[in-house]
Parts: C-alpha cells; sequence; structure tokens
C-alpha cells in the first residue's frame, strides 16, 4: 500500500476513535511524543496528554458525531474536512465545521492541528 494510501487510512481512523469514543484505537498510531495545537489550549505534548485532552472532551460534549467530508492527502501531510454535531454537557445543541491537519510520518501521527470555524466554546465567559 502507497504512503498516501497508509495515511489516509490513519486520519479516517482518527475520526472512528472518536465517533466510538474509542482511544484504543490509536494506540498504534498516535506517537509517544505527538503534539497537538487545539484553537483556545497551549501545545498539547505528548500521547498521554492528547489523550487525556479527548477525555475531557468526551466529557464536555456527551454527544459529538463527526463526520468526513473531504480527505486530502500529499506524502506526510493530510487535511481532514468535517462537520460535527451534538449536544454539551448542559444540553445544549452543538454543531462544528472544521479542517483537522494530519501530519504523519512512518505510520505515526506526529502532529495534529485543529482549525474550525465556531470558535466561541474557547472565549472564557
Amino acid at each position: 500500500m502507497d504512503t498516501n494510501s497508509v495515511n489516509r487510512r490513519i486520519a479516517a481512523v482518527i475520526f472512528t476513535a472518536l465517533n466510538n469514543r474509542d482511544l484504543s484505537q490509536l494506540d498504534d498510531y498516535l506517537d509517544e511524543d505527538a503534539t497537538f495545537d487545539f484553537p483556545g489550549t497551549t501545545l498539547i505534548k505528548g500521547r498521554k496528554k492528547i489523550i487525556l485532552f479527548f477525555k475531557i472532551l468526551f466529557r464536555k460534549y456527551p454527544h459529538l458525531t463527526f463526520t468526513v467530508k473531504e480527505t486530502i492527502v500529499e506524502g506526510e501531510g493530510v487535511c481532514v474536512l468535517w462537520t460535527n454535531s451534538g449536544t454539551t454537557s448542559n444540553g445544549h445543541a452543538y454543531n462544528n465545521r472544521g479542517v483537522t491537519f494530519v501530519h504523519i510520518t512512518d505510520g505515526k501521527i506526529l502532529f495534529l492541528s485543529d482549525y474550525f470555524k465556531d470558535t466561541s466554546f474557547t472565549q472564557s465567559s
């Protein structure tokens, strides 16, 4: 299988893991020293902290489903265009659109960065 196909499959695993709320699906792919740049946070460094971040996200959004609209792969870089919808822990409806950039080297996710339309939840009230 060529690198572009492998990297496309690995990017798909990320969203499957999030939708299934089964972060163990990332075990074979998320590098120990991976970093995650998420709006409203400092750079999240390391597999354990990234997994912890997703667990906190699951508590904030007990129902959240991502729909992948398009995946663009160029070598080690993958851009995934997505929409999501769900509810917050307060029961409010939530919807967003965005792009996740993933850098993958030798089958390992080294870097993730999210860019999305509605960033209002990242602001302090």
